[in-house]
């Protein structure tokens, strides 16, 4: 696995997850200001031009930091930091999803449309 970072809280989501649960891999940095996360080499990783992306052993590319923690979790079980029975994965995952909707699309919306005046 390799993962593709960059400056940034989604991929500083994703780092702090793995060392968390002590995982080490591969990372190969993506400079967000030079734009190459919109260069080919970055958009065969991830169409979205977003970042961090996951190179899978496989070759497969992962690229939703829910689904990049939540694949390193499967991948390594100990310590469990998404539950350790399905209730506690799916309260985790309410939780997740209560916050995306509730309190983080809301603050990224008022950041978009907001506007100077």
């Amino acid at each position: 696995m390799k993962l593709y970072d960059s400056i940034g809280p989604n991929p500083r989501i994703v780092r702090m997850f793995m060392a968390e649960k002590g995982i080490e891999i591969p990372k190969q940095a993506v400079d967000l200001r030079k734009g190459e996360n919109r260069e080919e080499a970055h958009l065969k990783r991830n169409p979205h031009g977003q970042m961090p992306a996951l190179e899978l052993d496989c070759g497969n590319y992962l690229s939703e930091i829910t689904a990049i923690c939540e694949y390193l979790e499967e991948k390594h079980p100990s310590p469990a930091m998404i539950g350790g029975t399905p209730e506690e994965r799916a309260e985790c995952r309410m939780w997740t999803r209560r916050v995306d909707l509730n309190i983080a699309e809301p603050l990224a919306n008022g950041y978009r449309f907001g506007g100077r005046r």
